[in-house]
């Protein structure tokens, strides 16, 4: 899978969508890695879920009691050879520790002997690595998995990390564990869905935008705006015959102007909706795009702005809108041609990070 590119990955996933072909989600939870280090970790749980159909399975060593994990081992050995035409769609289960070679390292020293099939590599999807391709490494804070799903409105009930599921393990508390797999193979499945939509939310991109026969990122699309508005400034005031133009001067010149760039991409462009109350008063959002779940907060530098005073007015408009019922990821564009901000990267930085459930964006124009 390495070698496709994520165009690629995305139009497979469709058309397994679209032709109703079997791709299945599958995860497992297991002994800590470090309990008996000379062998493979013993495993509690697997579950599959049908990524475009509603069947799943799931496979504990509490269901049979007698058999144990010899009844889980021979059970995930008999769906892979029932389902070897399947896609299978899984989180980082890429290594002799945790995965697929794993297991079959386990089965080989629990029932004594070489497992009955195995599944083609061409046939397996890590969904992290795709997604990755697509959105960059750093798509979401570790652990990903649960923060992913987080940015995105999947809300977890029973999701537990690999370590706390290795502690239950120990603990004998199999029923936990069980809800636990399942749980992460609903996150698999949903995140795969939203992945093919379109409409996946990354920490620093947004749901995906049709146009000119392509796809492309939402917030990408805004930032890049952001950085060619100079360039159209500049353009407008050599104008045939010295006509009339606008001449940015301030926030609201540079708010008309981005917002007919702005529709050069989008249909429905909200200006100066009010967010909700927020330390006893109320203020207004210079953007919303309902349609992908996005605000966006423009600001023009002035003398008298220090970056302090920057990084406090970003801070107070990021916890308003985490209030704000159809946002998702607040895109903050700061115009600061002049070169009036200290350090503008480091604001960046610092404040390009999701906030309890809402992404954030954040990039200063100074050149």
């Amino acid at each position: 899978m390495s070698n496709m590119s994520f165009s690629s990955m995305i139009r497979e996933l469709r058309s397994l969508r679209d032709n109703g072909a079997a791709a299945y989600a599958v995860h497992y939870a297991c002994q800590s890695f470090y309990r008996l280090p000379s062998e493979p970790p013993a495993v509690s749980a697997i579950t599959f879920s049908g990524v475009f159909s509603s069947a799943t399975k799931v496979y504990s060593v509490m269901d049979r009691q007698e058999a144990g994990e010899r009844y889980v081992l021979e059970s995930f050995y008999s769906f892979l050879r029932e389902h070897e035409d399947a896609r299978l769609i899984h989180w980082n289960m890429n290594s002799a520790d945790f995965g697929f070679q794993a297991l079959a390292n386990r089965y080989a020293r629990v029932l004594g002997k070489e497992p009955p099939s195995t599944h083609a590599d061409g046939r397996l999807i890590d969904l992290d690595e795709v997604i990755g391709l697509g959105y960059g490494r750093d798509f979401a804070e570790h652990p990903r998995l649960i923060n992913l799903a987080r940015l995105n409105d999947f809300k977890t009930q029973y999701f537990l990390s690999g370590s706390e599921e290795a502690d239950l393990f120990e603990k004998q508390e199999h029923a936990r564990i069980r809800r636990s797999v399942s749980e992460k193979c609903a996150v698999l499945v949903f995140l795969t869905k939203r992945l093919v939509d379109g409409t996946l939310e990354t920490r620093h991109g947004g749901q995906r935008l049709d146009f000119a026969d392509s796809s492309i990122d939402s917030v990408a699309v805004v930032v890049a705006l952001g950085s060619r508005m100079l360039d159209v400034e500049r353009q407008l005031k050599n104008r045939h015959d010295s006509r009339p133009t606008i001449t940015v001067q301030d926030e609201y010149d540079a708010q008309d102007l981005l917002n007919a760039l702005l529709r050069v991409f989008f249909g429905d462009i909200r200006r100066e909706e009010w967010s909700p109350s927020y330390a006893g008063g109320s203020s207004r959002i210079d953007f919303v795009l309902p349609q992908y779940r996005l605000a966006i907060e423009l600001k023009y530098a002035r003398k008298s702005m220090t970056s302090k005073d920057l990084g406090e007015q970003l801070l107070v408009d990021i916890s308003k809108y985490k209030a704000h019922a159809s946002v998702r990821h607040l895109v903050c564009l700061v115009f600061d041609h002049l070169g009036e901000l200290n350090n503008p990267r480091g604001i960046e930085d610092d404040l390009s990070k999701p906030c309890e459930g809402l992404a954030v964006t954040v990039r200063i124009f100074d050149r």
